[in-house]
């Protein structure tokens, strides 16, 4: 009797998991959906050691195993900004590593030393690989001279993976376009998985009094609220702002010199559990992010059923809002403020788009779809067929 082999997946991710463990931003089969694999190998391109407890859920009930190998800066200065001709002792440990573990598949998170690494197993043990881009890289983080020039050094990585690799997700749509202008043959557009069995959709769209609103983002440049906080000084109502970031602090001082201190409630981080009994006890989710794409916070807020409020992009429209699902505005005090109040106000209004919201969640969003999505690429580069 021949005895069936395990079905290896290797996902090489530059990630900090026990940065993501501590936000409470571990989502069930992230790394294994629909847990088609038997053995997931989770490769991290730095020296973090999270606790394999901590981390199982995101491969339900497969074998996990973490490996490190590390990237940091010191490799970037070592190979002079990521030569190829001189990636040759990371590259070799990352190969040896893949030929212990044997994988039947590679999955990589983004096009950068991740994708170029799995680019070089293929070439030398024939083993398969999808990269996931979970960025507009040839627009996205482009606002200082050193950015530019890691994107500068790093353009070549991004082609010769996206060149070499069997398929291509694209987590928002303004994605696909860099995917294909890179040199990507077979792309896919699905959405990131969210947790979205921990969300309840909203029932009841009776106003909490005050009105309760909520902004889950990190507090950096490209996702500020502070136009948020300067819309709700004049607003009776409570302000819930979940994230960390480099604007934490700032963010917080300017609520004081607002004069709305007390209507803004700071929380760091939140596990998913507690996230969507908290997002069903909303009334608004509001949000500022001139990144090129949609953020999973928002499709989170759609699965709520939350009536939602975000920025008009700086450049150019976001092809992920049309539909009319979501209340567009423009990124200053003024207008989020009116936005909010016609909400408040309206009650039909309210929930109309709560309702909107969650319709264009369930048929571009739900986490089922996107797993079932992966798992036919899958299925497709291994010739497993449906059902085995």
């Amino acid at each position: 009797m021949s005895v069936t082999q395990p079905r290896k997946l290797l996902v090489i991710i530059p990630d900090r998991l026990t940065v993501l463990v501590n936000k409470g931003e571990i989502t069930a089969r992230y790394y294994n959906p629909g847990e088609f694999f038997d053995e997931v190998h989770i490769l991290l391109t730095n020296d973090d050691r999270p606790d394999p407890a901590t981390v199982q859920k995101t491969v339900g009930r497969a074998r996990l195993f973490l490996h490190n190998l590390p990237a940091g800066h010191g490799l970037f200065f070592r190979t002079l900004g990521w030569q190829p001709a001189l990636l040759g002792g990371w590259l070799r440990q990352g190969l040896a590593l893949a030929r212990e573990i044997r994988p039947d598949l590679i999955r990589t998170h983004n096009n950068f030393l991740e994708g170029y690494l799995a680019r070089r197993i293929k070439q030398s043990l024939g083993i398969p690989f999808v990269t996931s881009l979970h960025g507009v890289w040839d627009r996205d983080e482009l606002d200082s001279l050193p950015r530019r020039l890691r994107s500068a050094f790093r353009r070549k990585l991004e082609r010769a993976c996206l060149e070499a690799a069997d398929a291509v997700i694209a987590v928002y749509k303004p994605i696909v376009r860099y995917a294909r202008e890179f040199g990507a043959c077979d792309v896919h557009l699905i959405y990131n998985i969210v947790a979205g069995w921990d969300i309840v959709p909203k029932t009841d769209y009776g106003l909490h009094r005050p009105p309760r609103l909520i902004t889950i983002n990190r507090q950096r440049k490209e996702k500020d609220p502070s136009n948020i906080i300067r819309a709700i000084r004049d607003l009776e109502c409570e302000y819930i702002l979940i994230g960390d970031g480099p604007f934490h602090e700032q963010l917080k001082g300017l609520a004081e010199t607002e004069g709305c201190g007390e209507k803004v409630r700071f929380i760091k981080a939140m596990p998913n559990s507690e996230l969507g009994s908290l997002l069903y006890d909303c009334d608004l989710m509001l949000s500022h992010c001139d990144y090129w794409g949609i953020s999973k916070t928002l499709i989170e807020g759609a699965l709520a059923g939350l009536p939602i409020v975000v920025n008009e992009h700086p450049v150019e429209p976001i092809p992920d809002y049309e539909g009319g699902w979501l209340t567009l505005c423009d990124n200053t005090p003024e207008a989020y403020r009116s936005a909010i109040r016609s909400l408040i106000k309206d009650a039909s209004l309210r929930q109309s788009m709560g309702e909107r919201a969650l319709r264009h969640a369930r048929e571009y969003f739900a986490p089922s779809n996107m797993e079932g999505k992966v798992v036919a690429i899958y299925r497709r580069l291994l010739g497993v067929p449906e059902g085995a």
